[in-house]
């Protein structure tokens, strides 16, 4: 009787234990407030006409993930993960007019995870996006 009440008493412990692990590490996660760490904001401000897919672009001359379209006149706010830059913290976007075949590949920023950053979409004629800006805000 008291070896099986010292069993449950250790495996009632054991399930705290880990009840409790599982509570740390999802605060961690959350980075201890609900919003999810590991992520850089960017504000995209489409100041043409033309609708304009954006994607990451992982390491030299690879597209990454496809981060979504920015209608003309628009302006869209990305969560861009972690996993989706470049090592040390590099981050390189490229925009491709829907319309045309206009490609345009921005500048390489070193962010910081939480940073936000913004990008300027400046098209001059209908999809020529040369004229666009990225830069850091925070």
């Amino acid at each position: 009787m008291l070896v099986e009440s010292m069993r449950l008493a250790l495996r009632s412990s054991i399930v705290l234990l880990m009840l409790v692990l599982l509570a740390a590490c999802s605060a961690a996660k959350l980075g201890g407030r609900g919003s999810p760490q590991g992520t850089v904001t960017l504000v995209v401000e489409n100041r043409g006409f033309a609708d304009v897919n954006l994607f990451v672009v992982r390491s030299e001359g690879a597209i990454g993930a496809r981060l979504g379209t920015v209608n003309g006149g628009a302006t869209v706010t990305f969560k861009v993960r972690e996993s989706n830059l470049q090592g040390g913290g590099l981050i390189q976007l490229q925009a491709r007019a829907i319309s045309g075949r206009a490609t345009w590949t921005s500048p390489t920023l070193s962010v910081s995870l939480g940073g936000v950053v913004k990008l300027d979409l400046i098209a001059t004629g209908t999809t020529d996006l040369n004229r666009s800006q990225f830069y850091i805000i925070q």
